[in-house]
């Protein structure tokens, strides 16, 4: 059987909860295939990477790691991507870590097709060992004379010097940063913007997942709104080589614009100037308010509704899509739809359909996969049932916020420009949501929903 090779690692977010620490990943195998994975870490490394404060732009993981024998400990670097600005960044990491690296270089093509549950398995227990392999780290010998110290640390800076600048040849294998490499980038392109409806809802709700069966993307310029057409598949057969055209801009009678997203692959975030919130896991009884706060700010969200939350809620499904929000399908009941056949999906994703469309969301054609994970199956699944796939690139993890201000903080710290914003049906959200708003706005930025 032949195997493959991880060709790059993109960090999505980092998450911590009661079981432990966790990365959210984007990965993109040798042959083009891209899927998502979220990989547990120890709290040593998760630490070091917080304390970089790497999110707000694209970050990429380098997928090698070196030991520093005066240090005595690993490190990694991560290269954060702002346009044509590119940061590399340095931190401390566990031996646990640098093994979890080596396990995601090589991967065979049935493991890829179930990577998000496979890595999560084999990693499970490691956050209490990389824990105890962290007490080591950064121990020094103590009683050293001052002629020793000082030549450690000349050897040291020339290490970094040499590090510095040869960069990306020594710790990467980035398609975006080598300029030897040939792989695409499989990124989503900027979707299409249309002038948005003020007489009739005809908006498609949206989903938050990547691309479709096997991605693979040109880079997009910045600035520019472009459609482009691959075969798109995660994990799946060779991508087409895509088509970009040019997209229409025109300018809003309200204060958002609807954004036509491609459905032969995922999208993941928006040019610049333009940002947009969706709420998931609705709806619920914050719904109705979390919606009139938009209205009552001239603007408008993308809500991911659950098909068993609808049936309970008919009305306010009804009520959200005639208030001109963009209503999309999150799955029938937040199950991990990779864990099962493609029947099975295909019968949740339809029945969750069904139900919106029953309770007065019309057209309903976006889907957002839940925790993000989607394989072969699913993505076929989701082709085959003509809707478009919506992911996000920026997390504020509103669930977990014990206060509004915890939310309102991320949206401080982290560019918006380009957002999507994954935000969720709770309290803190709501008491947060104006503040929100108003700070987007002085930003100057352009509010978007998709259809």
């Amino acid at each position: 059987m032949e195997n493959y090779t991880v060709q790059m690692i993109e960090l999505l977010a980092l998450k911590q909860s009661s079981t432990g620490y966790q990365m959210e990943l984007i990965i993109t195998r040798n042959d083009g295939h891209v899927f998502n994975d979220a990989l547990e870490i120890d709290t040593y490394t998760y630490d070091q990477l917080s304390l970089l404060q790497p999110l707000g732009n694209r970050v990429r993981l380098s997928l090698y790691a070196k030991w520093d024998p005066y240090q005595r400990s690993y490190y990694s670097t991560l290269v954060r991507v702002n346009g044509a600005f590119r940061e590399t960044l340095y931190f401390a990491c566990s031996e646990d870590y640098v093994s979890q690296l080596k396990e995601l270089k090589q991967f065979a093509p049935q493991e890829a097709s179930n990577a998000a549950e496979t890595v999560g398995k084999k990693n499970a227990n490691r956050a209490a060992a990389g824990e105890a392999s962290a007490v080591a780290v950064g121990t020094v010998q103590l009683g050293q004379n001052r002629w020793t110290m000082a030549l450690r640390w000349l050897v040291i800076g020339v290490m970094l010097l040499l590090l510095i600048l040869r960069a990306n040849d020594l710790l990467f294998n980035d398609p975006a940063i080598a300029s030897s490499s040939n792989v695409r980038m499989p990124l989503a392109q900027g979707p299409t913007v249309t002038k948005i409806e003020t007489n009739g809802v005809g908006l498609a709700p949206s989903g938050f997942l990547r691309e479709m069966p096997e991605l693979l993307v040109e880079k997009q310029e910045p600035n520019k709104l472009a459609v482009s057409t691959p075969e798109a598949k995660p994990e799946g057969k060779p991508a087409v080589k895509p088509v970009k055209h040019p997209a229409e801009v025109t300018k809003p009678k309200q204060g958002y614009e609807i954004v036509k997203l491609p459905a032969d692959k995922y999208t993941y975030d928006l040019p610049k100037g333009y940002v947009a919130l969706t709420f998931d896991d609705g709806p619920s009884a914050y719904t109705k308010q979390l919606v009139d706060i938009l209205k009552d700010n001239d603007v408008a969200g993308t809500f991911l509704f659950i098909g068993n939350n609808a049936k309970r809620h008919p009305d306010i499904v009804e009520y959200a899509y005639t208030q001109s929000m963009s209503v999309g399908n999150h799955s029938w009941d937040h199950s991990k739809l990779t864990r099962v056949n493609k029947q099975s999906s295909e019968a949740n994703i339809t029945k969750a359909n069904g139900e919106l469309n029953k309770d007065g969301a019309k057209s309903v054609t976006l889907f957002r996969p839940p925790y993000g994970l989607i394989n072969e199956a699913l993505a076929s699944v989701v082709k085959d049932q003509q809707m478009k796939v919506l992911m996000w690139n920026r997390d504020p993890e509103d669930w977990d916020a014990n206060t509004r201000d915890e939310i309102i903080d991320y949206f401080e710290k982290v560019n918006p420009s380009g957002g999507i914003y994954v935000l969720h049906e709770k309290k803190h959200t709501v008491e947060a949501l104006p503040a929100i708003i108003q700070y987007l706005k002085k930003k100057q930025l352009k509010f978007v929903i998709f259809q």
